[in-house]
């Protein structure tokens, strides 16, 4: 049993690197075995069915963290004054900035995350938008759209969030790809990085009618 469950992770820690490194769209299921060392060409089917389902596996490992941290923040925003805005959208961007810092695999998450802000949008992927819905960021959004004073539309207030949330998710990616690199080094702190971007966000949801 020990050895299935090594090799499961092979598997995983496997297509993380590929998918973060190439995209989800350019990875094969002969690729991910090759790059696990396993010998049996079938072993991807075996541990988890096929490809879509091995994306959902490397999800569902973090989805849990993102959402506990979420929820612990949205609670300190909700203990501030309603024109809090800050810390409403500090809820949805510091999980995963703090995700950053833990190691290659939870940056390669948020690499494949911020690909995935587009690739959820497909009709064959149902399962892992109500996978991500499980991190706890409606809940974040609702709260900002309540006290961010933005006299908008719903239609423009809709843009606005699907451009921020692609934003961030590439921002944070982009961060997580200069911290694997060798010998570069990011410009500036993880609390500055941080305290930059939510005000950036927070800059962008409350801008007046244009």
């Amino acid at each position: 049993m020990a050895a299935e469950t090594s090799t499961r992770d092979k598997l995983l820690d496997a297509a993380a690197r590929l998918f973060a490194e190439r995209g989800i769209d350019n990875v094969s299921i002969a690729e991910i075995v090759r790059a696990a060392g396993q010998r049996n060409a079938s072993a991807v089917h075996y541990h988890f069915g096929n490809r879509d389902e091995v994306l959902k596996a490397l999800l569902a490992l973090y989805v849990p963290v993102i959402h506990d941290r979420r929820i612990e923040l949205l609670a300190v925003a909700r203990s501030l004054p309603s024109t809090d805005v800050h810390s409403a959208v500090e809820a949805i961007i510091r999980p995963i900035t703090e995700l950053a810092q833990r190691g290659w695999r939870e940056r390669a998450y948020l690499q494949i995350g911020a690909e995935l802000t587009h690739w959820l949008a497909r009709p064959e992927a149902p399962d892992m938008a109500e996978l991500m819905e499980q991190t706890a960021g409606f809940e974040a959004w609702r709260l900002i759209r309540e006290r961010a004073g933005a006299d908008l539309p719903q239609d423009l207030w809709d843009e606005r969030q699907e451009i921020a949330i692609s934003f961030i998710g590439r921002a944070a990616a982009d961060r997580a790809r200069l911290l694997d690199a060798e010998g570069e080094h990011p410009i500036v702190s993880d609390d500055r990085f941080v305290d930059n971007l939510i005000a950036m966000v927070v800059g962008a949801m409350t801008a007046p009618m244009p």
